[in-house]
């Protein structure tokens, strides 16, 4: 089962849906403007002179504080990139078995041909016009309508020689990769990291950032700026974990680019398949016609 974070730790979730301009105005208002506005308040209420005393212990601490969240934070975008990274080559490995199958079957006899030709062209419209944008608005429901059409046009068909039986074989072992691409592109699609990371994440940002206001500098305005641009590079980092964690949702998404260039191969290859069938019926009108 796909693991989910739980509500009070996707509280970021709604920036998916938000432009660039909107996530980069949210991050500088909620982290900058929260951290400034923290920093303010025990400002206010801490004397000065205290903070100054804790220095050498608080320097020390933050040192190794920071270290940590710092390995923490890389260790996840570096696992939600490789997230990303292997939902992009899975779409593209969807697509090229699909062409893959298209061409396949231009070798059957018909009416295999023109069944085949019809459940392929049909499964990549409806990954390009349908899936794509209800996954992207996270309405998409993949457990409905799936590659059966495809294995079941496959699996009727009973071979007549030898050579057709060798097609039939490439053909399901094309109809496997694109079960097992589609099968992970659902898997990223309903899985999220797992609610601990993301606790951590959270945690230590409010940790990390409160931790700061241990230490009191004689002007007041630098500290301000200094935890300010601290803390929004800590919004923006986080930021950048939650869009590669959602590889079809948000600003940064995976492409259908892919299925769009293999459906106008498959087109393209449809065009010369009925010129190259009407060249015989031709030549054949005319020979009658001397």
């Amino acid at each position: 089962m796909p693991q989910v974070a739980p509500e009070e730790f996707r509280e970021m979730n709604f920036l998916l849906y938000c432009g660039a301009a909107t996530q980069i105005v949210f991050v500088i208002v909620v982290f900058g403007g929260g951290s400034v506005a923290g920093l303010c308040l025990v400002r206010w209420s801490v004397p000065l002179d205290r903070l100054q005393k804790n220095h050498e212990v608080a320097g020390v601490t933050f040192g190794v504080l920071g270290a940590f969240y710092g390995l923490v934070l890389a260790f996840v975008i570096v696992a939600a990139w490789e997230r990303f990274n292997q939902a992009n080559a899975d779409a593209l490995r969807e697509a090229t078995a699909l062409e893959s199958l298209y061409k396949l079957g231009a070798a059957f006899p018909e009416p295999m041909r023109s069944q085949l030709d019809s459940a392929v062209l049909e499964y990549s419209h409806r990954v390009i016009e349908k899936e794509w944008p209800q996954m992207a608005d996270n309405t998409f429901n993949g457990g409905k309508v799936g590659a059966h059409e495809l294995w079941a046009t496959v699996l009727a068909y009973h071979t007549a020689d030898s050579r057709e039986q060798m097609l039939l074989d490439k053909s399901i072992d094309q109809l496997n990769l694109i079960s097992q691409a589609r099968g992970e592109r659902l898997l990223y699609y309903g899985e999220d990291l797992p609610s601990v990371v993301w606790m951590v994440i959270y945690l230590g940002c409010l940790m990390t950032i409160g931790f700061s206001y241990f230490f009191g500098s004689n002007v007041f305005r630098a500290q301000v700026l200094m935890c300010w641009f601290f803390s929004i590079l800590l919004g923006m980092t986080i930021l950048a974990i939650l869009e590669l964690a959602h590889p079809y949702q948000g600003v940064v998404t995976i492409s259908n680019e892919p299925f769009r260039y293999a459906l106008s191969r498959m087109e393209a290859a449809n065009s010369y398949k009925m010129a190259t069938a009407k060249a015989p019926l031709q030549a054949t009108s005319r020979a009658s016609d001397q």
